[in-house]
């Protein structure tokens, strides 16, 4: 069954955090719709075992990796590569953006003999 969600209708609260995320578990991805006050920022930081695909939904800001900085704008989508370095600072209006990637895997403790062999799917 589709899900529908309207970004532009999330509630104000929380002004900070992921206001908006994926549930269910039956399914393959996670996506998370953040939300940033103006000014405020992520610090720069390793990223995930996943490749991220970000799409600005509102606000501006700037999004910091090795490489440099660039800003963002409302339509903006940045393909943050697994275990890559970034960060994000929200311009003067705030800065709201979801995230998309493969759905990890939860740790799961077992008996080794009760893990798939590797190379396994």
């Amino acid at each position: 069954m589709p899900i529908l969600t309207r970004t532009s209708e999330q509630p104000d609260l929380p002004r900070r955090g992921a206001v908006w995320s994926l549930t269910g578990h039956d399914r393959e991805l996670d996506a998370n719709l953040i939300r940033l006050p103006a000014g405020d920022e992520i610090p720069a930081h390793l990223g995930a075992e996943v490749d991220t695909l970000m799409h600005v939904v509102r606000g501006s800001g700037t999004l910091v990796t090795d490489d440099g900085e660039e800003e963002l704008a409302p339509g903006d989508l940045a393909l943050l590569p697994r275990r890559t370095r970034r960060g994000f600072r929200a311009g003067a209006d705030g800065l709201e953006y979801l995230t998309v990637h493969r759905r990890r895997q939860a740790l799961r403790i077992g008996r080794r003999e009760d893990l798939p062999a590797p190379g396994a799917d």
